[in-house]
């Protein structure tokens, strides 16, 4: 028997495929809340809406071309669903390759969502952000950071 993906797996879904790998950005007015809110990300609290997921698809997208986020595993419990994801982008500096297609330089993260009333309104996601602003030169590496000393 095939059961049918609950409500926040098929918004969950649908944010990875159609926003974030297809850029259908104004699916984003449809599965998120107007007052949706990103617990996570570089900036804590900063994406908020729609108009803040759209923006941060298309940041994302320009310093990382061709990226394409894969979904490793996603549950739900009630409300509530957990995202495994794993990216991959064509940044020369900065190369992701999926971890179902065996590469091993895979960006994963882990994205949590709360729905309500059709659309997802909060989430919290986790995910190496250290290790791609060091990749991409922002930042330096431990490595460098103790090879100069102390400050």
């Amino acid at each position: 028997m095939v059961t049918a993906p609950s409500a926040p797996q098929h918004l969950v879904r649908r944010a990875v495929e159609e926003i974030w790998n297809d850029e259908q950005l104004a699916v984003a007015d449809e599965i998120f809340a107007s007052t949706y809110i990103n617990h996570g990300g570089l900036i804590t609290d900063l994406v908020q809406g729609p108009e803040a997921i759209k923006t941060s698809v298309v940041l994302y997208r320009r310093a990382f071309p061709e990226l394409h986020l894969t979904i490793d595993e996603l549950t739900c419990v009630g409300s509530t669903s957990e995202l495994h994801w794993s990216a991959r982008s064509a940044h020369p500096g900065v190369r992701f390759e999926s971890t179902q297609s065996g590469g091993t330089d895979a960006l994963v993260g882990v994205t949590w969502t709360q729905e309500a009333h059709g659309q997802i309104q909060e989430s919290w996601t986790e995910w190496n952000q250290a290790d791609v602003l060091r990749r991409l030169g922002l930042m330096a590496s431990p490595e460098a950071m103790h090879a100069s000393g102390p400050v």
